[in-house]
């Protein structure tokens, strides 16, 4: 009657633990699982001082994670450094060359833009040579017969401009031996046949009687054998009109030696 209420009461027991799920095979696996993930886990102490000491345990597994993790961001950011160098430099090449190019473009804006100007002055001066009808020059024999002959004009120009008339001419020295003289020269301008007074004279100078105020007024020259001259005129407007140019020539004491008249 004993054993049979052992073997009753052995069968209650493990009816009871397969019930609570506490075999002892299975609770031994699981006590071998807890052991070995015990045994995985890494143990770190700080020590703060005397007798006072922390610990705290870090798994191998989160260890060799966090430390692919840190290699990984490691390269990356060299990779990345690099890749962001090479760009900058490119970028920093490209921004070089576009400035060359930027500069070479407003110089040869500018070169064309004087070439066109260039251009137009030059097809501006070709019609106006085209229109403009040649004029003879007769030279009006207003010399004074008493004066000396010590100088002379020849090769007389007269062009004009709209509004502007240039004279050019040469002043030539007549002594026989060709001594050395110098002096002061006016050119005057008027229009022919005009009831107005008004008289252009190069250089400016007050009139008196139709002459130079002050004859160190006038243009300088000294000469061996001859010198060009050049005068120009700014009108107040175009003039067709023809013109008298009187010339005249004093020497360093201010004596009149030349006066020459001519029509153009």
């Amino acid at each position: 009657m004993t054993e049979k209420n052992g073997l009753t009461e052995s069968k209650r027991q493990k009816v009871e633990n397969q019930e609570r799920g506490m075999n002892p095979s299975t609770k031994s696996k699981k006590d071998i699982r807890r052991r070995s993930k015990i045994k995985e886990r890494l143990t770190v102490m700080i020590f703060k001082g005397v007798g006072k000491v922390r610990t705290f345990k870090i798994s191998a597994h989160f260890l060799l994670w966090v430390s692919l993790f840190f290699v990984f961001y490691i390269v990356a950011t060299i990779f990345l450094t690099n890749v962001f160098i090479n760009y900058y430099r490119q970028n920093r090449i490209l921004a070089d060359e576009n400035a060359e190019l930027r500069a070479m473009l407003i110089k040869t804006k500018k070169t064309l833009e004087e070439s066109k100007q260039h251009i137009a002055l030059l097809d501006d001066y070709i019609t106006e040579k085209k229109n403009q009808s040649p004029r003879p020059l007769s030279t009006v024999d207003h010399t004074e017969s008493s004066l000396t002959k010590l100088v002379d004009i020849d090769e007389l120009k007269v062009e004009r401009n709209k509004s502007t008339i240039k004279v050019d001419f040469r002043i030539i020295n007549k002594q026989v031996n060709e001594e050395p003289i110098g002096g002061y020269i006016f050119v005057l301008a008027r229009i022919k046949d005009s009831d107005k007074s008004e008289v252009w004279v190069y250089p400016n100078s007050q009139l008196k009687d139709g002459l130079p105020v002050n004859y160190r007024n006038g243009q300088r020259f000294f000469i061996q054998r001859f010198k060009l001259i050049s005068s120009k005129y700014t009108l107040s407007k175009s003039i067709d009109r023809p013109f008298i140019f009187e010339i005249f020539v004093y020497d360093r004491d201010g004596t009149l030696i030349l006066k020459k008249v001519v029509e153009a």
